[in-house]
Order: structure tokens, then C-alpha cells, then sequence
């Protein structure tokens, strides 16, 4: 009888042993796959073709900060002559239009990278008939941009009569020479004037300081030229803005009206449609630099860094904009007219504007502004615009019905 209940009682215990045996790997299976679930969905794998997935290796460490990534870097964290790859001398005097006083070179008594940053020295001494050198660099012939951010930190020089520049020039004439093409200064400092305060500027055809219509705001900065400050300037389809140590001191933006009611090209008032190269340089004297001082021997421009970024208006991107509104015609007088708009919105980036006369493609302008030739006056055409981001998708299209009077 014993060995009967013994038997009964070891297959009780065995089957409860099995039972919780199964139990436990039920529960540490179910545990496995719980938390390879939780991994799997804190893992974000980025997009092989965004641009946070290819942030060049001279960027290594560079933050991205609102949305801003790094795209071109360069640290000066090397010792000598600059990066040929990154940058190009130029050399030559004759005053560069502004009654410059120097002559750029490319010798290390000018430009030497130090291991940290990049020393442009000044020096006061007669050289190919003038009495001061200095050293001009830019990306020219090597690198070019439209849009971004543009960053440099830097140490000012301080003595009287030195005129150092962070700008931008087109890559080419499209619009014509200097000043219908553009040109976008970052940041100069003349410390004759004020040497605590920066500027911004933009030039072109219809506003350049030559006609003392230039678009300049400024920025009192104490300590400019004793330590170093970040100056960057944020450039995008319709609009800049200029920044020194992250604070805003000066923003401008497109305003169609003027064009249109003024009758001017758009190229006129905004040739920032086309790519841009990088200059830094330190000129003596001249329009901006003014007197030299008497007792000038040398001064240093010592920049840190220069950074481009740019904003990833593609990846991602699924929704179609919103289409523009308010369209209005402007002077619509014999054969031409200005049709303009209130600028389309959307989650990433308006890229540019598609217009159709009559339901045939015309053109796809990046502002919110067309110029209409070859117009019957007295008869009507109907316009529509379209807002295209991006990553190509587009919104519906606005339409207005535009008919010019005959010319008086």
C-alpha cells in the first residue's frame, strides 16, 4: 500500500515540478519578448539619405540645435598653411573699389593656422607698392551654397583702420556684375567707427551702399576685440537673419509689393536664388576700414571656426503645403502685369511656386511674385499657383483671372 501512495505522491510532485517548469519559461519567454520589443522601439534608425545620416566627418562633435545640421566644418584644428581643399588665397591689391589700402598674400607672415584657430595678420610695410599686407581666403572654385546657416567664431581686431569681413559672393554673374548678383556680408567690424559694433548688409542692384540704399542692420558687442564671439547669418528662400552670440539683431524679408508696385525685377531686390561661396579676409583702410591709425604696426583677425549648416526639408516629409492666398494683380497696364501672393505655408519648407497661364505651365519662381509679358490688354488669362516643398509634393492650386487696360 505504501508503495502504491509513494508512486501516487511522485507523479503529483513530478507533474507539479513540470508545470512550474513550464510556467517559469512561459514567463521568461514572454519577459524576452517584452523587452526586445521595448528596445526595438527606442532604437530610431535613421534615414540613409537624410542629411543627419551623412554629417561629414570634419563635423564630429558639432551639435545639431534647432534642427539645424552641420554640413560643412571647419575647426582649423591643424597647423599650417589652410586646407587647399577648403579654401583659396586670393592675392593682389589696387583697392578692391573701396580704396583698400592692402595687398593680400598667402605667406605665413598673413595666414597661419596656429593648431586652434586661423591667425590673418595685418602688418604695416611696404610691399609691391603698398604699405600694408594682409591675406583674403574663400571657398571659391571649391564650395558653394544657397540657404543655410552660416557660423563663424571668431576674435576682432582692435586698432584703427583694420576692416576684417565673414561674407558671401555668387558663384557667378547671373544677374551681372557686383552689385546686381548679391553679395551678403555676415559680419564687419570697423573698430575706426566703433569698436564694439558689428554689421550685416546686404547689396544689390536696387539697394547697395553705393546709392546709400543698402539693407545693413548693427550689434554693440563689448568685447569684440578682446575675446572671441559667434556671428552667423540665416539665409533662406525669402528671407536673412543676422545673429551675433545667438542673439537676433536683424532680419530681413522679401516684400513682393515693393517689386511690384515699384515695376523693378525681382532679381533687382533679391538676387539670392543662386549659390554662394565663403570670404574671410582683413582689409586696411578704405570706404569701411577708414584712417589708419598713425601708430599701427600689426593686428590679428583670429577665427576659431566656420560652419554651414542646413535644415533636412525632405526626409520625413509626406504632407502637401498649403496653397498660397490673396493673389492680386499690380500694375497690369498694355502687356505685363505682377501677380502677387500671400507666401504658401507647410511642415517643412515651402521650395518654390509653380504658376500656369491659361492651364499651360509657365515658369516656378522661389518668391511669392511673377512678372506676365506678352499680355493682350483687354483680355483676360487665367494664372494659378501652386506651392511645391521640398520632398515634391504640392498644394492646390490658387487661380485669379488677370486682365491689363490699355497703356495710356
Amino acid at each position: 500500500m505504501k508503495k502504491i501512495l509513494l508512486l501516487i505522491l511522485s507523479i503529483v510532485i513530478a507533474s507539479a515540478v513540470a508545470a512550474c517548469g513550464e510556467s517559469t519559461t512561459a514567463t521568461t519567454a514572454a519577459t524576452a519578448a517584452e523587452t526586445t520589443s521595448t528596445t526595438s522601439s527606442d532604437v530610431t534608425t535613421l534615414d540613409p539619405d537624410s542629411l543627419e545620416a551623412n554629417i561629414p566627418a570634419d563635423c564630429e562633435g558639432v551639435p545639431i540645435v534647432s534642427g539645424w545640421v552641420p554640413t560643412w566644418c571647419e575647426e582649423f584644428n591643424y597647423e599650417g598653411a589652410v586646407d587647399s581643399t577648403k579654401w583659396r588665397h586670393q592675392n593682389g591689391g589696387g583697392g578692391f573699389g573701396n580704396n583698400e589700402l592692402q595687398y593680400y598674400t598667402s605667406r605665413s607672415e598673413n595666414a597661419w593656422v596656429d593648431g586652434e584657430k586661423l591667425v590673418i595678420t595685418a602688418i604695416k610695410e611696404s610691399y609691391l607698392g603698398h604699405q600694408y599686407t594682409s591675406s583674403k581666403i574663400w571657398t571659391q572654385g571649391l564650395k558653394n551654397w544657397k540657404y543655410g546657416k552660416f557660423e563663424m567664431r571668431a576674435k576682432l581686431p582692435g586698432v584703427a583702420g583694420t576692416w576684417p569681413a565673414f561674407w558671401m559672393m555668387p558663384k557667378t554673374d547671373t544677374y551681372g556684375i557686383w552689385p546686381a548678383s548679391g553679395e551678403i556680408d555676415i559680419m564687419e567690424h570697423t573698430a575706426f567707427y566703433n569698436a564694439e559694433n558689428v554689421v550685416g548688409s546686404l547689396h544689390t542692384s536696387a539697394y547697395n551702399h553705393k546709392i546709400g540704399t543698402q539693407i545693413s542692420f548693427s550689434r554693440e558687442t563689448p568685447g569684440v576685440t578682446s575675446g572671441f564671439h559667434t556671428y552667423s547669418v540665416t539665409w533662406n528662400e525669402y528671407s536673412f537673419s543676422w545673429y551675433v552670440d545667438s542673439y537676433k539683431y536683424g532680419t530681413h524679408v522679401f516684400n513682393a509689393s515693393a517689386v511690384a508696385f515699384g515695376s523693378m525685377t525681382v532679381s533687382a531686390a533679391w538676387p539670392f536664388d543662386q549659390e554662394f561661396y565663403l570670404i574671410l579676409n582683413l582689409a586696411m583702410g578704405g570706404a569701411m576700414g577708414g584712417t589708419v591709425d598713425t601708430g599701427f604696426t600689426a593686428d590679428t583677425y583670429e577665427i576659431d571656426y566656420v560652419r554651414v549648416y542646413q535644415r533636412d526639408f525632405v526626409t520625413g516629409d509626406a504632407r502637401n503645403p498649403f496653397p498660397p492666398t490673396i493673389l492680386e494683380a499690380v500694375n497690369a497696364v498694355g502687356t505685363t502685369a505682377y501677380v502677387i501672393w500671400t507666401k504658401a505655408s507647410d511642415d517643412k519648407q515651402v521650395r518654390r511656386y509653380n504658376v500656369y497661364v491659361d492651364g499651360t505651365f509657365l515658369k516656378s519662381v522661389s518668391l511669392n511674385v511673377v512678372k506676365l509679358t506678352s499680355l493682350v490688354a483687354g483680355t483676360g488669362v487665367l494664372v494659378e499657383v501652386e506651392a511645391e516643398d521640398y520632398a515634391g509634393n504640392v498644394s492646390a492650386k490658387a487661380a485669379l483671372t488677370v486682365t491689363t487696360v490699355p497703356a495710356s
